[in-house]
């Protein structure tokens, strides 16, 4: 009897949230002069069942700012949302800390962003949907080291607020009431020349069709 080999499983499906906005434009560089640490992040899309890369995925991926700002929406950032259901409509035309990749054969895109911060009742977060052919397989979360986060926080101007600081990653709603396995939502970081690098994974199943999950 020969042991069959495991595989990560699935990312876990996540709320949309309130600041979609629709999508954003295919670029690698979303920063669109976004104040903050850059980050060079890299997502590797794997096929759960076996462990291979895939190719031809879309990689709609979407933050707020320094001040915990998403382009497209005029929110104070320190206030709770009045709305938090999935798919609101911009009140404005910015798109700064949006964009779309399509995966190569190795499975991987590359965007150059900067470090989120946090909003009220959120912790810092990378939102994204993976499309296969225009269908929506995946809507997840990623999330960012505790100690790094505050690190920059503190360190760093442009993330100074007026208030402190409510939510953490241990303290996170949405953390705390997805369902599924939250092994592959960490980003791993480390310094770069010009600020930092991280990497990640997202374990989907091909064909799977993403099923909205509601606040």
């Amino acid at each position: 009897m020969t042991d069959e080999k495991k595989y990560p499983v699935k990312n876990p499906e996540m709320v949309e949230g309130p600041y979609y906005a629709g999508g954003g434009k295919y670029r690698s560089d979303i920063r669109g002069g976004s104040l903050g640490e850059n980050l060079e992040l890299t997502i590797t899309v794997i096929n759960a069942e076996d462990g291979s890369p895939i190719e031809g995925v879309d990689v709609d991926l979407w933050h707020c700012d320094a001040a915990g700002v998403y382009s497209g929406f005029d929110t104070d950032p320190d206030e709770v949302p009045s709305d938090l259901s999935n798919g609101q409509m911009p009140t404005n035309s910015d798109t700064f800390l949006r964009g779309k990749q399509t995966t190569t054969a190795d499975g991987k895109v590359t965007f150059l962003t900067i470090y989120p911060s946090w909003y009220a009742l959120r912790t810092p977060h990378i939102h994204l949907k993976l499309f296969e052919n225009g269908t929506c397989n995946l809507t997840t979360q990623f999330y960012l080291p505790e100690q790094l986060t505050q690190q920059i926080l503190e360190s760093n101007a442009d993330y100074a607020r007026r208030i402190e600081q409510d939510t953490f990653n241990q303290t996170d709603p949405v953390i705390a009431t997805s369902p599924g396995d939250f092994e592959n939502t960490w980003v791993d970081m480390k310094r770069g020349n010009d600020g930092y690098i991280g990497t990640a994974s997202v374990y989907i199943t091909p064909g799977e069709v993403h099923e909205p999950i509601h606040p």
